[in-house]
């Protein structure tokens, strides 16, 4: 089973821009779920909570989903991805994308909530044993 020995998981509902730990992993997949409209802000912080937030203007490429099939959406480099009412959206950050001495990622809707995927855990461990991501 991947879970524990190449990935871990967290959630963020709606505004809650719950912060999430890159430590020990190579990126997140964020995915957006339940979202009505608007954007999602995908922001970087060099602290578990306070510390400095900012937005992470670096995302070019992300995938939505609309009735079972995923597309590609290329744009000029935003913190923002979209997705179709009902659908989905998902994009990859990796952990080189964040600025220096920043390691922690957060996201936030309006209306729709998030399934956040630590990948390519680098320590492996029983999910029972796995650490709470969220910061």
């Amino acid at each position: 089973m991947p879970l524990g020995a190449e990935l871990n998981l967290a959630t963020s509902a709606t505004t809650a821009a719950q912060r999430t730990s890159l430590r020990d992993c190579s990126g997140v997949l964020i995915v957006l779920i339940g979202a009505t409209s608007g954007n999602a802000t995908i922001t970087e912080a060099n602290a578990s909570s306070g510390g400095t937030s900012q937005n992470l203007a670096q995302i070019t490429t992300y995938f939505t989903q609309v009735n079972g099939v995923w597309t590609r959406v290329t744009q000029a480099a935003a913190a923002t991805i979209t997705a179709a009412t009902g659908g989905l959206a998902a994009v990859f950050i990796p952990a080189t994308m964040l600025s220096d001495g920043f390691e922690y990622v957060a996201a936030s809707h309006a209306s729709g909530s998030f399934l956040i995927i630590q990948v390519g855990l680098k320590v492996a461990r029983k999910p029972e044993n796995l650490r709470d991501v969220r910061a």
